[in-house]
């Protein structure tokens, strides 16, 4: 799994977006970019991000979240799709 993150990683670092900050929407679908990505579950998912269940309760809460909003399984193979974070205009 890590050549998989790393190739990922690669993608960001090309993009020059840092993944900490990124923003991303989940879907049952790839939006075709070259920051959509596919996992095969919720535990792959938290693992490129490198969150743990317990250090990080409320992150994983959160993304947890983002699912049900999402209506997407989170046991099944699901799209991330990353962009980068918004800035506001002042």
């Amino acid at each position: 799994m890590d050549e998989n993150f790393e190739t990922i990683r690669e993608a960001f670092k090309t993009a020059g977006i840092d993944v900490v900050t990124a923003e991303y929407s989940i879907t049952e679908y790839s939006l075709n970019t070259n920051l959509s990505f596919k996992f095969s579950n919720l535990t792959e998912f938290l693992e490129f991000l490198e969150l743990h269940a317990q250090e990080d309760f409320e992150r994983v809460q959160h993304i947890k979240l983002l699912f049900i909003d999402a209506g997407v399984d989170p046991d099944n193979f699901f799209y991330v799709n990353f962009f980068e974070p918004k800035v506001a205009e002042l």
